[in-house]
């Protein structure tokens, strides 16, 4: 769902659905190619506890033992796993990536190596010396995508991969930080691309819940290495090819392959039982990104660009950053445009009659209420979208749901680090239901 041409979007987003369910259904190797990727995955080497104990997993294999091979009637009668077993193991296998990534960092360099990282030196005392801490939390995060990852594949009868071992390459902690920007926009690109391809409605809300605090981390990391916090209006996908290329490049494990017992041709059965149709679902995403806009397009008239900068919540950073704000409110206010836009025209395209744009007060009165209020927006639209998606039927309207809900998570951690507050305040964003955003939203709405 880009603006140029929502119809390309639309072959795009298929697309990657394809290729995951393609993986899916043929039992192709789920992680291969360079470096063996794939294979020390699916072969589940050796893995850890959260204490760090080495253990022996369900599925390793030993190399110095020969293994019986199943007979084909052995084989045949196999009980087959649930299908998101397959989908869950690519995210467990890139969770792993990124807990060792933060971990092995962490221990190689200490906390004032970090502060004082050259691609920091732009910054303020303000945020470097949060660095290591925010960091430490994404590392806490990740394992706690591990771990709870690990505890829905045993929940579906599957053998969770283990951690493999990894070559990172850099030497500096400046370094240290553009790999993690690398990998957590990597991240975020690959649970949007894989999001399609999960079946069930209770494996979904976690996928999405880890997918837009990925999105937070990218967006401080992004920040951090002087690029845009929210480069585009849309969330990009990636599919299990393209991600594989990019974490291949940092797994050294190479195992043999394994095969694997999913049911054939899954079907999804995302849709939760409710009354809303997708025409309704959309017009409430609507509504939000009406307001969305409206908050960032009038506040932005209001206050000026000195106003802004000169806001007493940013008095604790640098001038470059102080600086920097006035534009990125002016990039927000643009992608909810275009979010209204795009949702505006699929309304239409389904049949229905996209709502209009209401009359609001705010109630800000300063610069600093004014991003304070744009905090709360943003976090309460990444838990609006965390709850609806999982309630359309139509991939394309679900892709639509998934691109915008990862963006306004890269909007809210960089509201929430304007505002002093974490960028990532939780390892799992929650959902909010519908009533509960309409109730949020009806404080600032003054008309019909």
């Amino acid at each position: 769902m880009v603006r140029d041409d929502p119809s390309d979007a639309d072959k795009r987003a298929q697309n990657d659905a394809e290729s995951i369910r393609d993986y899916v259904t043929t039992r192709r190797r789920l992680l291969a190619g360079t470096a063996g990727i794939g294979a020390a995955m699916l072969a589940g080497c050796q893995g850890s506890d959260s204490s760090g104990t080495s253990t022996e997993p369900a599925t390793a294999m030993d190399t110095d033992t020969p293994t019986e091979t199943p007979s084909e009637t052995e084989t045949s009668t196999a009980e087959p796993l649930h299908p998101d077993v397959d989908v869950l193991n690519y995210a467990l296998t890139l969770e792993h990536l990124e807990h060792a990534f933060y971990r092995d960092g962490l221990d190689t360099f200490a906390e004032d190596e970090l502060t004082n990282a050259d691609v920091l030196e732009p910054f303020g005392e303000t945020v470097r010396m949060e660095v290591p801490d925010r960091m430490a939390t994404i590392r806490d995060h990740e394992q706690a995508h591990v771990e709870t990852i690990v505890e829905v594949v045993g929940q579906l009868g599957g053998d969770a991969v283990g951690e493999a071992a990894y070559d990172f390459g850099y030497e500096t902690p400046s370094e240290f930080l553009a790999v993690a920007k690398a990998l957590e926009n990597t991240g975020v690109a690959a649970y949007k691309g894989a999001a399609p391809a999960v079946t069930s409605n209770d494996v979904l809300p976690s996928a999405l819940a880890v997918h837009s605090v990925e999105a937070r981390h990218a967006s401080f990391l992004n920040l951090l290495t002087d690029s845009s916090p929210f480069p585009r209006a849309f969330g990009e996908a990636k599919s299990m090819d393209e991600v594989i290329d990019i974490a291949g490049d940092f797994i050294t494990t190479e195992l043999g392959d394994l095969g694997g017992r999913a049911g054939e041709d899954p079907t999804a059965d995302r849709k939760m039982e409710d009354d809303n149709s997708d025409v309704d679902v959309l017009n409430y995403a609507l509504t939000l990104e009406h307001l969305e806009h409206a908050f960032y397009r009038d506040g932005l008239e209001m206050f000026a660009d000195d106003d802004i900068t000169g806001a007493d919540v940013l008095s604790e950073f640098d001038d470059d950053l102080r600086t920097s704000v006035p534009d990125r409110l002016a990039v927000i206010r643009d992608h909810e445009k275009a979010h209204v836009d795009a949702i505006g025209e699929t309304v239409e395209k389904l049949g229905g009659t996209p709502v209009e744009e209401a009359a609001y007060d705010f109630g800000y009165e300063t610069p600093s209420e004014f991003l304070a209020v744009g905090k709360a927006l943003e976090n309460t639209g990444v838990a609006a979208y965390a709850g609806a998606a999982p309630t359309v039927e139509n991939d394309g309207v679900f892709e639509a749901a998934a691109a915008i809900h990862d963006v306004e998570a890269r909007h809210a951690s960089f509201l929430n680090e304007l505002n002093t507050a974490s960028p990532f305040p939780d390892a799992f964003d929650g959902a909010k239901t519908m009533d509960e955003v309409t109730e949020i939203a009806s404080r600032f709405i003054t008309s019909e």
